[in-house]
Parts: C-alpha cells; sequence; structure tokens
C-alpha cells in the first residue's frame, strides 16, 4: 500500500510540474507577445488565451503546494519522495535556470551593440527564459 502511494505521489508530482511549465509557457508567452502585436483582435485573444494559462498555472501551483504539504506531514513518505536525489534535481534545475539567464543576458549584450532593444523586453524574456528552463529541467530530473 506504502509503495503504490510513494508512486502515485511521484506520477502526480511530475504531473503538476509538467502542467505548471505549461500555464507557464502559455500565460507569460502571451504577456510578452501582447506587448509586441499591434493587432487589436490578436492582443485580445492572446489575453483570453493568457489568462487560461495564468488559471491553470495558479490552480497547478496550488495543487502542487497541496501535494507538497501532504508529503511533508507524513514521515515515510517525505523520506522517499524527498531524498537526496530530488534535493539534486532542484539544485540541478536551479543551476540550469541560472546559467539560461547569463547566456540570454550575454546573448542581449551582444545584440545590443547593433540594435536599440527596449529594457523591458529583455528584463521580460530573461524571466521568462530563466523560468522556463527551470521547469523543463526538473521534468527532465525527475523523468530519470
Amino acid at each position: 500500500m506504502e509503495t503504490f502511494l510513494i508512486e502515485q505521489f511521484d506520477k502526480a508530482r511530475y504531473s503538476l510540474i509538467k502542467w505548471l511549465t505549461l500555464g507557464w509557457t502559455i500565460w507569460y508567452g502571451t504577456f510578452i507577445a501582447r506587448n509586441l502585436i499591434n493587432n487589436k483582435f490578436i492582443v485580445w485573444l492572446l489575453m483570453i488565451f493568457g489568462f487560461i494559462g495564468w488559471m491553470m498555472f495558479l490552480v497547478n501551483l496550488g495543487k502542487y503546494t497541496r501535494l507538497g504539504k501532504r508529503i511533508n506531514s507524513d514521515r515515510k513518505l517525505k523520506e522517499a519522495l524527498n531524498n537526496e536525489m530530488h534535493q539534486l534535481y532542484k539544485y540541478k534545475s536551479s543551476f540550469w535556470g541560472f546559467c539560461i539567464v547569463i547566456a540570454t543576458n550575454s546573448i542581449f549584450l551582444v545584440i545590443l551593440h547593433f540594435y536599440q532593444i527596449s529594457a523591458l523586453l529583455v528584463c521580460e524574456l530573461t524571466l521568462f527564459a530563466g523560468v522556463l528552463s527551470s521547469l523543463i529541467a526538473v521534468l527532465v530530473y525527475n523523468r530519470e
């Protein structure tokens, strides 16, 4: 019974991270695209998709938080699911997010020598790439 519960929570955690990644991509991707497009119909369409992505992100973030609290409340589940490998995967995904942020900023520094880009756009794209790469890295590492 306990092994089944551990496998069930592990699958639920992976599924929630997958939906968090999708929600973040839709929400923040449409947020950035909305500022770049001038067509009012497309902007409204992007706002609707962005709202759907935002809701998907918030709902799954709440579920992920509740799952984490449930795992931490049981000692055996916590030992099985928050072990050293899980901690290592979290650190590795944070490392990849940091590397992508540095790489994105470096690319923009090179581009800025030739073209003028809005500082707000650079910040938004850097944030988007950093968070998305961290979420994708968590998915890749948890898949192993």
